[in-house]
C-alpha cells in the first residue's frame, strides 16, 4: 500500500498548473539578446551616472576609489536580469493573450 497522497480532482487548481506551465514555455523562448537590449535601455535612460551600475568600477580603474563590493555588484546586476528577464516574460505572454 503506497503513503504517498493523491488529491481529488477537485482539489487540483487545472488553470493554475496551465498558467504554470504556459510562463515555463514562454521563458523557455526567451532570447537573450532582448534581455540584454532591456537592460541597456534601462541604463541608458538613468540620467545620474553615478547611478549605473558600472561607476564604483570605473572610479575603481581611475584610481579615484579603492576598492569595490563585489558582493554589492554583484547583487545589483541579478536585480537588473532578473527585473529584465519578467519584463520580457510579461511582454511576450501579453503577446500571446
Amino acid at each position: 500500500m503506497s503513503s504517498r497522497y493523491t488529491p481529488e480532482p477537485s482539489q487540483i487548481d487545472y488553470h493554475a498548473d496551465a498558467q504554470t506551465q504556459r510562463v515555463e514555455r514562454a521563458r523557455k523562448r526567451l532570447d537573450p539578446s532582448d534581455i540584454l537590449t532591456r537592460i541597456d535601455d534601462t541604463i541608458a535612460s538613468e540620467g545620474d551616472p553615478t547611478k549605473h551600475p558600472l561607476y564604483e568600477m570605473v572610479l575603481f580603474f581611475l584610481d579615484r576609489q579603492v576598492a569595490v563590493n563585489g558582493g554589492q555588484f554583484w547583487d545589483q546586476w541579478k536585480q537588473r536580469v532578473l527585473a529584465a528577464i519578467d519584463t520580457c516574460l510579461d511582454d511576450l505572454l501579453e503577446l500571446e493573450d
